[in-house]
């Protein structure tokens, strides 16, 4: 079964947390400054940060989305692109070690929230998708070149 059909359980998302996300920082520090330079323009950005700004804004997107349909609210439409713009020129100005810095500690958030959130909540159809892709297929989109198979 593709991951696109799977639902994943709260052991599921943690365990790819555990077995991807969270290696993350110290296989991109394997990489030599021309490895890291062509992995970030192969994915679409600049600098390493800005990969890293993308991964972790999603992370507190879905996190924030997934408690406003907890709370019953309606979510505005959100343009993808226009986001991921945003998002990396609201980082601009930060240094490698604080973006790093930030991607651990949002990294940190979200494994507690997916410790934290009611199993029911993993029922609905938009908070499984997002968590799923933060925690699965987003990974599997940033997969880092030096990453064993």
């Amino acid at each position: 079964m593709s991951s696109e059909n799977q639902q994943f359980s709260r052991q599921d998302l943690l365990a790819d947390l555990e077995k991807g996300w969270k290696h993350y920082l110290s296989r991109l520090q394997e990489l030599s400054e021309e490895e890291q330079a062509y992995y970030a323009q192969e994915q679409g950005f600049s600098r390493i940060q800005d990969v890293l700004v993308h991964i972790f804004v999603w992370w507190e997107r879905s996190m924030q989305r997934s408690l406003m349909i907890l709370d019953g609210h309606s979510l505005p439409h959100t343009d993808v692109d226009a986001f991921n713009v945003e998002m990396v020129e609201h980082y601009q100005q930060w240094t490698r070690q604080a973006v790093e810095e930030k991607f651990a500690t949002t990294l940190t958030t979200l494994e507690r929230f997916l410790i934290d959130l009611p199993e029911t909540a993993l029922e609905h159809e938009r908070i499984q998708l997002w968590l799923r892709i933060d925690a699965h297929s987003h990974y599997e989109d940033h997969r880092l070149p030096n990453e064993p198979a």
